[in-house]
């Protein structure tokens, strides 16, 4: 008998985050995966920032507090930074941070984020500044790391 070990349940965030990653993992492109909170650093390359919902269907919605969005912005100036918004079991909505940037400038408050996608179809995001001027596809994510 083990003794002095306590179960841990899965966290909803950790569920998520985990799904996220294993996507990425299934590429056959994911050497490392350093978690610096409350990004992750894949392949000392790339930030990532998941945020999760979840809705079953569209909409969903994201918040993003102030101190997020300055951490996003501060590293964005160093990395290449992605947000991966984890839209529950339909899939991930990938945007860079310039793209996040379009939609929704940094402010001193928090601040929303919403994703829709209807069957069959891309990602629709759009915030506090606007749409996004294109829609994303589902499949970008797993395309996150390969090259070219």
């Amino acid at each position: 008998m083990v003794t002095g070990l306590v179960a841990m349940a899965i966290k909803k965030q950790e569920f998520y985050e985990g799904a996220a990653l294993y996507i990425l993992a299934r590429s056959a492109e994911l050497t490392s995966v350093r978690y610096e909170a409350p990004l992750f650093l894949i392949n000392n390359e790339v930030a990532i920032h998941l945020k999760y919902a979840t809705r079953v269907h569209s909409p969903w919605s994201f918040t993003f507090l102030a101190e997020e969005q300055r951490l996003m912005q501060k590293w964005a100036g160093a990395n290449r930074l992605v947000i991966g918004l984890v839209c529950a079991s339909d899939g991930i909505a990938t945007l860079s941070y310039e793209d996040y940037a379009v939609i929704a400038s940094v402010r001193d408050t928090a601040l929303h984020v919403g994703c829709r996608r209807r069957h069959g179809e891309f990602y629709e995001v759009g915030g506090p500044d606007g749409q996004l001027p294109r829609k994303v596809s589902p499949s970008q994510w797993q395309r996150l790391l390969v090259k070219g």
